[in-house]
């Protein structure tokens, strides 16, 4: 009979060890990496990324005047309420980087729970129209929604910058588009047109908001809420099976679109599950972010 599987507790993190290596980090970066962000017009980018720098389970990111820290395993060992202030403070004094903003954002939802010991502080207030920046393109960005992903997508970066480069002329298919950044990136790189395509129409709607931020032509940007599946199959030329969600699949409860209309950031107001596609080629077409990006830190 074999024996039961070991497990591995993760520990909480230990604060006064958290602050030493988030101050290493900031030293590192604030060398060269930094000042070659700002220069060319990017103020959202990773200070901190705990699974590669001493501290797997947590990220401290930059998204214009928010500081975001994210735990993705066990809360810290110290009330949030005193160690967000001392994040700030930190950032503010390697980097010289003014923050109006810090948030707390617990990914699991034991982390959130109010019958712990740790409960994380209510969302800061930011501007109206807050906006970050990346390659001198501007994005709308908010605070995220308890557990839910913040509007821009940090690990995706490299493949916006590409597209910025490359898209001249080009029809570009942006599937899973969440809230459009390579579809901006695109476009604004000389796209002939683009096309987002994401089940949630919040997201969309913020994709749309990001290219009136850039000033670019809404003729040129089309977005299509609608199942992944099924909108791509009848822009290949495919017969269409049923929708998922009616057959009880991932999309009905669960998975990155059940969880958004659950979350109330998403799903509600799709116009239609599988929305009437005529068959298209794109030049290039952008695949989904890997499914466990988020979880590297």
């Amino acid at each position: 009979r074999r024996p039961p599987p070991t497990r591995l507790w993760l520990s909480a993190l230990h604060a006064p060890m958290l602050l030493d290596s988030v101050r290493a980090a900031l030293a590192s970066r604030s060398q060269t990496l930094l000042p070659s962000l700002h220069a060319e017009g990017t103020d959202c980018y990773r200070l901190f990324h705990g699974a590669t720098e001493g501290e797997p389970g947590c990220t401290l990111e930059r998204f214009g005047d928010l500081l975001l820290w994210q735990t993705f395993r066990d809360p810290p060992d110290m009330d949030p309420q005193e160690l967000l202030p001392r994040l700030r403070d930190l950032v503010e004094d390697e980097t010289g980087v003014p923050l109006r903003a810090v948030h707390w954002n617990a990914r699991q939802k034991r982390q959130r729970s109010r019958e712990g010991v740790l409960v994380p502080p209510g969302a800061p207030l930011l501007a109206a129209e807050h906006v970050g920046s990346e390659i001198g393109l501007k994005y709308r960005i908010d605070v995220p929604p308890p557990g839910r992903d913040p509007n821009l997508y940090l690990d995706f970066r490299a493949a916006r910058r590409w597209l910025a480069a490359n898209s001249e002329g080009r029809d570009v298919l942006n599937a899973f588009a969440f809230t459009c950044g390579a579809g901006v990136a695109a476009l604004a790189g000389g796209a002939r047109h683009v096309t987002n395509l994401d089940f949630s129409q919040s997201a969309l709607d913020v994709g749309r908001e990001n290219a009136r931020l850039n000033g670019l032509p809404a003729g040129a940007f089309e977005c299509v809420c609608g199942d992944a599946l099924p909108a791509l199959r009848q822009l290949a030329g495919l017969p269409t099976n049923t929708d998922r969600r009616s057959r009880g699949g991932r999309g009905r409860g669960g998975g990155r679109a059940g969880n958004r209309r659950a979350s109330g950031r998403g799903g509600g107001g799709a116009s239609s599950l599988a929305p009437r596609l005529r068959q298209r080629a794109f030049d290039v077409v952008v695949p989904p972010p890997p499914a466990r990006t988020s979880l590297l830190g």
